[in-house]
């Protein structure tokens, strides 16, 4: 009987989708360094290397520090520099080469001051979306940055990024090559103003579904590795590339169609999508075969810590160990809440958590 909600890995899938997305970078001349935050796993990572990816990204010197354990020494941090980095860079110039989000001038010449160590500079670029980084229409800043960049003893000016966190909100493969039109204008305006930049592009509905990198040098995805039920309903994916889930043992019966839960928001984060008018906190399966199969209506409709409200609870969904199988809406934050990967025959992957 299962005790806790348990974190589940198909190897086969999560194989299959970075096969897939490294035969695309191949396919359009692009530079694949896949974001590790999503997966945090050494394991995991070696998968990637056996496709031949050499260069990963993280979202903080904790994070690259990890993974140097397991000699990576192609690191981009995609957050943007602040102060506290330093110590941390210092330790981690010495064993890899280091591409880092510098924003202000300030902070090229201070980090050219503290390291002693040859860095490469992205610089962010904020085309609309509004979260970090400078915006493309302030031309005069982005040239000085880069002089800067230049004039420094350590530092050399690598490119431009952007994650377009729009393309989230999409509703269809169509959507997502709408709403990513103002990042690939803008990394196509720079990349014609500084020819020798790279331009790399970091979402996972773009990385899926473009098939036009006109322009784009690199691209940095990162939940694809695994893909989540939100990603199905952007159109990034289809049910049967989502490579984890969690099993949360059922609790109690409410009424015929609500049941609670082990499985709250300690489990699953408090990241929703609406449909049809109502929160969808982790969508409830099945499996067909080696299908998985969506069960329409069956959703966790709410989440406290560590319950889970269970609406159109469906007895056939529970299984030998009195548990119900629960893809993610957000991969990231899920896999984020565990300690470790289960496969179908009993395997433990081990793995590190962000916080």
């Amino acid at each position: 009987m299962v005790h806790s909600p348990f974190l589940y890995i198909d190897k086969t899938r999560c194989k299959n989708n970075i096969k897939r997305i490294v035969s695309k970078a191949e396919k359009h001349g692009l530079k694949f360094r896949p974001h590790f935050k999503t997966h945090q796993s050494i394991e995991i990572g070696r998968w990637f290397r056996d496709f031949g990816v050499t260069g990963i990204t993280v979202s903080s010197v904790e994070m690259a520090k990890y993974f140097v354990q397991d000699d990576w020494d192609d690191i981009t941090i995609a957050f943007p520099f602040y102060g506290g980095m330093i110590d941390g860079l210092k330790d981690l110039q010495e064993k890899a080469k280091l591409r880092l989000f510098l924003n202000r001038e300030d902070d090229v010449s201070l980090l050219n001051s503290e390291l002693s160590k040859t860095f490469k500079v992205y610089i962010e670029i904020d085309a609309g979306y509004g979260r970090s980084g400078i915006s493309i229409n302030e031309k005069e800043k982005i040239e000085n940055l880069i002089k800067t960049i230049k004039n420094g003893k350590y530092s050399e000016f690598h490119g431009f990024y952007i994650h377009d966190g729009g393309t989230y909100k999409a509703h269809g493969k169509s959507e997502i090559k709408e709403k990513v039109n103002n990042s690939l204008s803008a990394l196509r305006e720079l990349k014609r103003l500084y020819p020798y930049a790279k331009t790399s592009l970091g979402d996972t509905p773009s990385a899926s579904v473009l098939e036009d990198f006109d322009g784009i040098d690199e691209i940095t995805p990162g939940n694809l590795v695994f893909y989540d039920w939100m990603q199905v309903q952007i159109g990034s994916c289809s049910p049967n590339d989502v490579a984890v889930f969690v099993k949360v043992p059922l609790s109690q019966k409410i009424s015929n169609d609500k049941a609670i839960v082990h499985g709250g928001a300690v489990h699953f984060s408090k990241d929703y999508i609406e449909q049809n008018g109502s929160k969808n906190y982790g969508q409830a399966f099945k499996m067909d075969g080696k299908d998985i199969v969506p069960s329409d209506g069956v959703r966790l409709s709410g989440l406290s810590q560590e319950h889970g409200t269970l609406t159109g609870f469906d007895p056939d969904l529970v299984d030998e160990d009195n548990c119900i199988s629960i893809l993610p809406i957000h991969s990231c934050l899920t896999v984020n809440l565990f300690k470790c990967y289960y496969t179908a025959d009993g395997e433990i992957i081990q793995k590190r958590v962000l916080s």
